[in-house]
């Protein structure tokens, strides 16, 4: 994959991810179709690694659209796959993300226990 390519995936991903529209905006209804027909024509050219899977994720399901946690998670995973990854950034990332699914574990625990003692 050429560097050229490598910039217009980001480019282009991250046009698709901004477009957070309102009704009206015939330039914003423009970029998201441009954008979304160069991601879906390069997502074909792409092998199965983790940028294709990195579109297609966001062709399928755009970050603004969905639950940041579980969001963070999938990036996590593509990040992890980077060849330029920041390992320091990644295992804080991991670490942040642990730390507040064992704070989520802890207090639904604590809601359950206070549910069956209702």
């Amino acid at each position: 994959m050429t560097i050229v390519m490598l910039m217009q995936v980001s480019v282009s991903e991250t046009l698709y991810e901004a477009h957070l529209r309102t009704h009206g905006e015939d330039s914003l209804d423009e970029a998201l179709a441009f954008t979304t027909y160069h991601l879906k024509s390069i997502a074909k050219s792409l092998d199965s690694g983790s940028l294709a899977r990195l579109v297609r994720r966001a062709l399928e399901q755009p970050l603004h659209e969905g639950i940041q946690r579980m969001e963070a998670k999938h990036f996590i995973l593509y990040y992890e796959e980077s060849p330029s990854r920041n390992d320091a950034l990644l295992k804080f990332a991991k670490l942040d993300f642990n730390l507040l699914q064992m704070l989520y574990k802890k207090e639904l625990s604590q809601v359950k226990r206070w549910w069956a003692a209702m």
